[in-house]
């Protein structure tokens, strides 16, 4: 099996999810649980991201440029997810009071 940078990335974040939502589930509420819980928020719409890059790429590659379209818009919203979460991340992190919602409410 080959990995490119598409299933390494899937494969990473994968764990980073799956790792991390179980510390957020048996963890008692913190500010480090919220740090854990936008991390893997992070992880999980950086999963979703790849593979729909990967999507998007094959699309364009068999030349079904509507298809192409398409998956780049959700690659464009994925991507604005995993901005968004990756700022609350660093926000919790820094202590800031804007990081202090929950990533699992």
């Amino acid at each position: 099996m080959e990995l490119d940078a598409y299933r390494i990335t899937w494969i990473v974040a994968g764990l980073i999810v799956v790792i991390g939502w179980l510390i957020a589930s048996f963890a008692p509420p913190s500010p480090r649980r919220v740090v854990v819980e936008w991390l893997a928020t992070s992880a999980m719409y950086a999963a979703i991201l790849a593979i729909f890059v990967h999507l998007t790429v094959r699309a364009h590659a068999s030349g079904w440029v509507f298809a192409a379209w398409a998956l780049g818009f959700l690659c464009a919203m994925f991507a604005c997810g995993l901005l968004v979460s990756a700022w609350k991340m660093l926000a919790a992190l820094g202590g800031e009071k804007k990081g202090d919602g929950s990533a699992t409410h």
